[in-house]
């Protein structure tokens, strides 16, 4: 026991993962798990410091199939305007996030309608000076923008899963017996510090560790990483829910890709991110093993999440079975299970009625942390003031913004001037 202790600096047993999982799958899987662990932490390390900036140079060119590349920047569309390439029969590669290449598993993707992704979402000086050897010169590159301010706002105002004993709870499973109220304490905040899982609302403090950390504005830095000329910018406005659709069809033919369907464009008026992200999806278990998923209305949480590609297509949506359509957020929300599953359950009804209870309440909670959270959020306005009164701050970003808008500026002088929250900072500043 003192030994366990001591391995894991500290950590109660009843906090220890490792312990955990000896505890519930045997010491085979501690040992499978250990070794995983231990190969991804130093494969991360080799692969940051070792391949991306010294190896990478020596690297074969990507197969020349690609339509585009596009850079994608944090809390600028990106979910959604993946989303819509997809309804477009359009498939990315992620060649590399932040600074970690995936360019070892490109030699098994076989996808024919694709373009590479290169995500820059956390503000880190990129290791991969080399990235122009393996790219095609000329490729139309896509770049998503959005006003600089708005994007801090909605970084405040983000949040993430809150970090539980076992790692975050994203996938965690709920029972019928629990308190739902706990159960949907699950959003955390970052605060100056960086996260802080006792933080339950944003905190705007959380600029300073968002500028430094989490959030890339280095739009002209890495456009000089590449030879490539052909740069298409394409602004947030521009595929908001009422120009969506005519964007991706006039991209389509520039960019070579299948138009999206007159039928589905429903679909790109769809919300990808609204104050029920992390609240949802919630994963109830039902009968030992019957998983319920109660997601946003039109499945869109569940869309780019990889652990429920194999039963997305057989889910069926219950909640006029089990919820009161006077709920108010009756038409936001979805409850889901297998189709296999409903028939061995629709016929219990000591269970249905169960399930219509724990809904009664799950309902009522769920719209009052809604809620919360919305009432909670800062604006464009509070983040232009806490600037104000931190120079230090203000001063910082203006300096990066002046460097890396450049070529924006040059080039699509109209997208800068859209920026109403922008004009004003730089009225301050």
């Amino acid at each position: 026991m003192a030994i366990f202790k001591k391995i894991y600096k500290g950590k109660s047993m009843k906090k220890s993962k490792s312990i955990q999982i000896i505890k519930q799958q045997g010491i085979a899987e501690f040992i499978k798990y250990k070794k995983n662990k231990i190969y991804t932490k130093y494969e991360k390390k080799f692969n940051i410091n070792i391949f991306t900036p010294y190896l990478l140079k020596f690297c074969k060119p990507l197969k020349d199939d690609y339509k585009f590349i596009l850079f994608s920047y944090g809390v600028s569309g990106h979910w959604a305007f993946k989303s819509f390439l997809k309804y477009c029969e359009l498939d990315d590669f992620v060649l590399y996030q932040n600074n970690y290449s995936y360019y070892k598993e490109y030699k098994n993707f076989n996808k024919k309608n694709y373009y590479i992704e290169i995500a820059w979402y956390q503000s880190m000086q990129p290791k991969y000076k080399h990235i122009s050897k393996i790219l095609n010169k000329n490729k139309p590159v896509v770049i998503l923008t959005r006003d600089p301010i708005s994007r801090l706002k909605t970084m405040v105002n983000h949040g993430s899963y809150k970090i539980e004993e076992l790692g975050k709870n994203e996938l965690k499973n709920f029972y019928i017996n629990e308190d739902i109220f706990e159960n949907l304490d699950r959003i955390s905040y970052t605060d100056k510090n960086g996260h802080n899982a006792n933080l339950k609302k944003p905190d705007l403090s959380s600029i300073y560790f968002i500028v430094n950390e989490e959030l890339s504005f280095s739009y002209f830095s890495n456009i000089n990483l590449i030879k490539n000329k052909n740069i298409l910018y394409v602004d947030t406005k521009s595929i908001s829910k009422d120009n969506a659709f005519a964007t991706i069809k006039t991209l389509a033919k520039e960019l070579n890709f299948k138009e999206p369907n007159d039928n589905d464009e429903y679909k790109f008026k769809q919300k990808f991110w609204n104050e029920l992200y992390y609240l949802l999806p919630y994963r109830l278990i039902v009968n030992n093993d019957i998983l319920i998923i109660v997601s946003d209305e039109n499945k869109v949480f569940l869309d780019n999440d990889k652990h429920y590609n194999e039963i997305k297509d057989d889910l069926i949506d219950i909640k006029k079975e089990l919820v009161n359509t006077k709920s108010k957020l009756f038409d936001k929300i979805s409850i889901n299970i297998e189709n296999k599953n409903w028939t061995i359950i629709k016929d219990d009804k000591a269970l249905i009625n169960d399930l219509r209870e724990y809904f009664e309440k799950f309902m009522i909670i769920l719209e009052k942390k809604a809620n919360e959270r919305l009432e909670n959020m800062v604006k464009e306005e509070d983040v232009l003031n806490y600037l104000k009164e931190h120079q230090d701050l203000g001063k910082k970003i203006k300096n990066i913004l002046d460097y890396e808008l450049q070529h924006i500026k040059e080039h699509r002088p109209d997208i800068i001037n859209s920026w109403e929250c922008y004009k004003k900072f730089l009225e301050i500043f």
